[in-house]
């Protein structure tokens, strides 16, 4: 049997690369596609492996090493969670395909010779890519293209109130239309383990969630920096009725501080 090792170089090569774009739009990490691509190459010299005598314990180890390279070179690792999340990602999504592979193999009797599968003389890998780039491809481009336009609803803020000075992430979201009914002013949610608010002290302004009305405890604030410009209007510092868990963002923003910004 004539084996083609560049075939099989170049198929496991666009595998690596689809896995690793597969794995980045499910964590919503995104890196240069420079480094993907340099990635998916070193992942696809795992071909060698199969022509070196190697014990299924050995293989698997270097299949291991292997792994973890692939996500230390195609991602910036911030954390150690976010390192194994991209790990169970990874492995997640190559059983799937693997899976995929196997079941389109016995559905449309694919004989399998060696590393690929073939049904005269076409490889069913080859056919896997031609089907399923364009779809990563394009779905990996729209969600980067979302987290960017996230991203730049992200702003350093410094809030300064009698309570003390709050050094956050905020998001602008312009769906919060909550102002002060009496003066007009809009109000900044905060998560409330920022700030420590007692009632007594606290400014109350009412609002409307979907199934209910509510109070929201509110101050003052002497002095508001976004993205270190100084804001000149007026706002109010309330506390948030939920947790707020936006991109690593404890506040939310008005959208009337949006021309501001």
């Amino acid at each position: 049997m004539k084996v083609y090792l560049d075939l099989i170089f170049f198929i496991n090569f666009m595998f690596d690369l689809l896995l690793l774009m597969t794995v980045s739009i499910e964590c919503k990490v995104f890196s240069k596609k420079r480094r993907l691509v340099i990635s998916s190459f070193l992942g696809s010299l795992s071909t060698f492996l199969l022509f070196l005598p190697l014990n299924n314990i050995s293989l698997f180890l270097f299949k291991v090493v292997i792994s973890i390279i692939m996500i230390l070179v195609g991602f910036k690792i911030t954390s150690k969670e976010l390192f194994f999340t991209l790990i169970k990602s990874l492995y997640g999504n190559s059983i799937i395909l693997g899976g995929l592979i196997y079941f389109l193999n016995n559905q449309f009797s694919y004989k399998q010779k060696g590393f690929i599968f073939v049904h005269d003389g076409t490889s069913l890998n080859l056919i896997i890519i031609l089907i399923s780039s364009p779809i990563i491809f394009y779905l990996y481009h729209k969600t980067m293209e979302n987290e960017k336009k996230k991203r730049e609803l992200l702003h350093k803020v410094s809030i300064k109130c009698k309570k003390g000075v709050v050094n956050t992430l905020g998001f602008l979201d312009t769906g919060n239309n909550i102002k002060d009914p009496y003066k007009k002013r809009g109000v900044i949610l905060i998560n409330s383990s920022e700030i420590n608010l007692s009632l007594e002290e606290s400014i109350l302004v009412p609002f409307k969630t979907v199934d209910s009305n509510s109070l929201l405890r509110c101050i003052e604030i002497e002095e508001l920096k976004i993205d270190d410009n100084l804001i000149t209007k007026k706002y109010l510092l309330g506390i948030s009725p939920k947790k707020i868990e936006i991109k690593g963002a404890s506040c939310i923003l008005p959208n009337m501080i949006e021309e501001e910004l």
